[in-house]
């Protein structure tokens, strides 16, 4: 039996973008339904991130504190009454949005919706939750300094952005001695505002459930206006100082966290970008990838090593991953240079070029094979700011990408002189 391979063309988009429930004020429940499941996925997602906060850490505390108590009930009435029914909440955040996740068996729904609207609009924040809050988190992040991939991570992102880009900051101790528990209180009244959330739904929903909805959120104004509001500066490109090499001893390592990278001077809607995806995918995107062939596979240096891009609000990143042991720090940053300037010197085969398409179709399959991961890639694309013209980029550069459209992009773009070099461990 033939089997026909897979290909842009025979991938439908239909089911990528949500329904849309209209509530009493005015407002939207952005809903992707399953009706072979019982399980309801639930995002309240609000324009509150990081970069809109007066003070470190104040966004996230405010998110991550939400639950721990409102004007009716503690933050022990609070978990008991998930923990009982099993439902399961999961707080984000990131520079643009703070976003309230809830996972719940869809006959709990019209018990847990008003709960869910107390804990958003009467959040009390108490004084006694405050102080275990920020006496845990200080703990952690004081352990989570002596870690290299934390270090080299906020040593990547503060060379490439700056300290007071939103991207660019990361939280010191001594943050959390500053922070009060007013500061978040005035950060949930000024910006986890019912009238800025946009509900995003997935699962077993029919009309019933949206009439819960227009029961218990219809004065919400849900609209995802708010978040596309929201602007962070572009970081500049063309800085000599920004692609150099950063070396940093952490005392004790016993192993080194190698970053390299670089932001992209294009936008996310550019072809350019759709094509480099496919060039990054070559490089460590999959595993059987030039990077993991060589330098896990041959060389036997790392578990694992990955190449990646990331769409932010403002900018595009490209980043290479990977933790080594310290005495073959230094080998392994050379097979990764071996191997940039590879893809700069020499044009990709055919074959490998199309086995890394197929594996870039199977891989966005299986991306949106299920309604949670629908709404989830939805959620993601709002908040990043981009719509589905990237998704026919995506299938536009995979059905015509050309090796020297490639090799072109790579001697732009992946020149290990213009890429930055993060060496964090026992240097």
């Amino acid at each position: 039996m033939k089997i026909n391979p897979l290909t842009s063309s025979s991938i439908s988009r239909e089911g990528l973008e949500p329904l849309r429930h209209a509530l009493p004020k005015g407002g939207w429940v952005n809903y992707f339904v399953d009706t072979h499941i019982d399980i309801v996925k639930i995002d309240f997602i609000f324009p509150a991130g990081s970069a809109l906060q007066q003070k470190r850490l104040q966004a996230t505390a405010a998110i991550r504190l939400l639950t721990e108590g409102t004007k009716q009930h503690s933050a022990r009435e609070i978990a008991e009454f998930m923990d009982f029914r099993g439902i399961v909440i999961e707080k984000n955040i990131d520079e643009v949005s703070a976003t309230l996740t809830v996972y719940s068996l869809r006959r709990y729904l019209d018990d847990l919706l008003p709960l869910l609207r107390e804990i958003i609009v009467e959040a009390a924040y108490p004084e006694e939750e405050f102080r275990l809050y920020v006496d845990k988190r200080k703990q952690h992040l004081l352990d989570e300094m002596m870690r290299t991939s934390v270090v080299a991570r906020n040593l990547f992102y503060e060379r490439l952005y700056g300290s007071e880009h939103p991207l660019g900051q990361h939280a010191i101790p001594e943050d959390f001695d500053k922070l009060t528990v007013e500061d978040v209180r005035s950060f949930h009244r000024d910006y986890l505002k019912p009238e800025d959330a946009t509900i995003v739904v997935g699962g077993n929903v029919d009309e019933l459930l949206l009439e819960f909805f227009d029961k218990h959120f219809g004065d919400f104004a849900t609209s995802a206006s708010s978040l596309s509001s929201i602007e962070i500066p572009s970081p500049s490109v063309d800085s000599a100082d920004l692609y150099t090499q950063i070396r940093h001893k952490l005392p004790g390592a016993v192993q080194n966290t190698l970053r390299v990278g670089r932001i992209l001077p294009m936008r996310w809607n550019d072809m350019d970008y759709a094509r480099f995806m496919v060039l990054c995918t070559i490089l460590g995107g999959y595993f059987g990838s030039r990077l993991m062939s060589n330098i896990r596979e041959d060389k036997g240096y790392t578990y694992g090593i990955y190449s990646q891009t990331r769409i932010c609000r403002g900018s595009l990143l490209f980043s290479i991953m990977t933790d080594v042991a310290s005495d073959v720090a230094d080998a392994a940053l050379g097979e990764i240079m071996y191997e940039l300037r590879r893809l700069c010197d020499v044009p990709v085969g055919e074959e490998e070029l199309e086995l890394v398409k197929r594996c870039m179709l199977g891989d966005f399959m299986r991306s949106v094979d299920g309604v949670f991961e629908r709404s989830e890639r939805y959620v993601q694309q709002m908040t990043a700011g981009i719509d589905e013209s990237f998704t026919d980029n995506y299938f536009r550069a995979i059905d015509t990408v050309k090796s020297e459209e490639l090799q072109h992009i790579a001697k732009q773009l992946l020149r290990p002189e213009e890429l930055l070099i993060v060496n964090v461990g026992n240097c």
